[in-house]
């Protein structure tokens, strides 16, 4: 099933983050002052004016200052950040299920200088909830899911 797309250019205009649909959706238009607020308000827009679910539509989006195309960088930096973060959740539960299984085997001091972190930090990981499984990547061979 295809669902309908709209464009939406966001730019920076007095201290606020402005959006519009550009392509043919009128009054879709929102002003936010943290960039965060502008896919979730655009969205909630979109769906009053069409009657559609927020699922059921798509946004492309178009980011513009001072006259110059942005998008391209904007959107590589969002994939990265999201990159960013599943990679940095992994190392967690990586260092998480190391740490548990190295406790009693190696001193506390020695784990907490093997992961680079505070052997009280080392203590309270000892003691929380462990991630059952961690997924197992041989090094150098991590890709990340995009």
């Amino acid at each position: 099933m295809r669902f309908p797309a709209f464009t939406v250019t966001v730019t920076r205009e007095a201290g606020v983050w402005t959006a519009k649909v550009t392509d043919g959706l009128d009054g879709a238009a929102g002003e936010y002052r943290q960039f965060g607020d502008v896919d979730p308000g655009m969205r909630k827009i979109v769906a009053n004016l069409t009657g559609l679910p927020t699922e059921r539509f798509h946004l492309r989006w178009r980011y513009e200052f001072d006259d110059a195309d942005a998008t391209d960088l904007v959107l590589q930096y969002q994939e990265a950040d999201k990159v960013a973060e599943e990679v940095a959740r992994w190392r967690e539960e990586v260092r998480a299920r190391l740490v548990t299984t190295l406790n009693g085997q190696i001193p506390q001091r020695a784990i907490a200088d093997l992961v680079g972190l505070s052997h009280q930090r080392v203590n309270r990981i000892t003691h929380g909830s462990v991630p059952e499984a961690a997924e197992v990547v041989k090094p150098g061979t991590w890709i990340p899911r995009v």
